[in-house]
């Protein structure tokens, strides 16, 4: 069942990391919705906080419960090259309970050693865990101006192929993902018009 939660903040951004603190869940689980924009006023007067409702949960379905999405490519894990789960889905295809950092290098670890080549962990208002091989490198988000997450998540995969494509190091693999998140969420569209390579670079130098 679909819900939601309406949250204030002194800023959107700030609204958005108090939802998700309260529900336990990470940006990719989750749209947002923009109710009201915050406001400094004048000398302490007319200010007025952000407002953000947080949406999360399934859709309704009529059909029986669905298996979660990460179980379903856990048989398949060794042929994967490239995976970009949050922290429940690494978890949950790890076998590795996280609640801290920490865990999150161990369940990477057996995820590269079941055969993924590359592991992109979103850590929500935390950044992103990325690891290949030997080498790992933890990012925080690019700041943009905060619209709408929907396809967020969707954007960001499609930067880490663009990445890959392009040659690029792991950790410029991750910034671009991060890149192409900040994008995402500045437009009330699924996809942002604004989205480009050029895009891509010049939001990966912030």
């Amino acid at each position: 069942m679909r819900q939601f939660i309406d949250v204030t903040g002194k800023t959107e951004e700030e609204a958005i990391n108090r939802a998700l603190e309260q529900l336990k869940l990470d940006r990719d689980d989750v749209s947002v919705e923009i109710l009201e924009r915050a406001k400094a006023g004048f000398l302490g007067l007319g200010s007025c906080p952000a407002k953000v409702r947080v949406s999360y949960g399934e859709d309704d379905e009529p059909a029986a419960p669905a298996q979660p999405k990460a179980e379903k490519i856990r048989s398949i894990l060794g042929k994967l090259h490239t995976l970009k789960p949050n922290r429940l889905e690494a978890e949950l295809l790890s076998g590795v309970p996280i609640h801290g950092t920490e865990d999150v290098a161990k369940a990477v670890d057996v995820l590269l050693k079941k055969g993924v080549h590359r592991v992109f962990v979103s850590l929500g208002p935390d950044g992103v865990y990325g690891a290949m091989g030997d080498e790992r490198v933890t990012l925080p988000n690019i700041p943009g101006n905060m619209v709408n997450t929907t396809g967020c998540g969707d954007a960001f995969m499609a930067a880490l192929v663009w990445a890959y494509l392009e040659g690029m190091t792991l950790r410029d693999t991750a910034l671009a993902g991060l890149a192409a998140g900040s994008i995402a969420m500045e437009s009330s569209e699924t996809i942002n018009s604004a989205m480009s390579a050029a895009g891509l670079r010049n939001r990966m130098r912030r």
